[in-house]
């Protein structure tokens, strides 16, 4: 068992490089935590033995996000993970809601989202694995998510980790 113990602890560290989304306010940057979404599955109607489409609602709990920026042009350090590319990263608006925040849309592709790339934002390199990412035009008031596009969902609906802030 302390063997087991021992080889866990050596080997799993190597394995798990985590990506890590920090955002900058007040002249220093403060980690952005990781939520992950919820899912709701509304039953479709059934006319004659035929079955209509079902409907996903995607939502995080919250009326708005625990970290604010400062302005409407945020500065992000983004590390990627080691199997990530910076270009699979996307800003999406949530619609807000009184008790939470959803997506526009339950299937993500189908969402409008803006992609971490040249044409959309700065980005320059913070020295060492991550990038200084800033959108180069401002950002409208209300409730943002920064994700992985490519990132495997969780569970069996399909829940995504998604990094939540709100432009003021």
């Amino acid at each position: 068992m302390k063997i087991l113990k021992a080889f866990i602890l050596a080997v799993l560290p190597l394995c798990l490089h985590a990506q890590k989304v920090e955002l900058r306010v007040y002249e220093n940057f403060a980690e952005v935590s990781a939520e992950q979404t919820q899912t709701e599955l509304k039953p479709g109607w059934i006319v004659f033995d035929i079955k209509m489409k079902d409907k996903l609602t995607r939502y995080l709990n919250g009326a708005h996000s625990a970290q604010m920026t400062d302005d409407s042009l945020p500065l992000f350090r983004i590390t990627p993970g080691a199997d990530e590319v910076l270009t699979d990263y996307a800003l999406i608006r949530l619609q807000g809601k009184r008790y939470y925040r959803k997506l526009p849309k339950s299937n993500l592709r189908e969402n409008a989202y803006r992609r971490i790339e040249p044409a959309h934002f700065h980005i320059t390199s913070d020295g060492k694995d991550g990038f200084l990412c800033q959108p180069s035009a401002p950002l409208e008031k209300g409730d943002y998510i920064l994700l992985n596009i490519a990132q495997k969902p969780v569970g069996e609906l399909g829940d995504l980790k998604v990094y939540p802030f709100t432009v003021p």
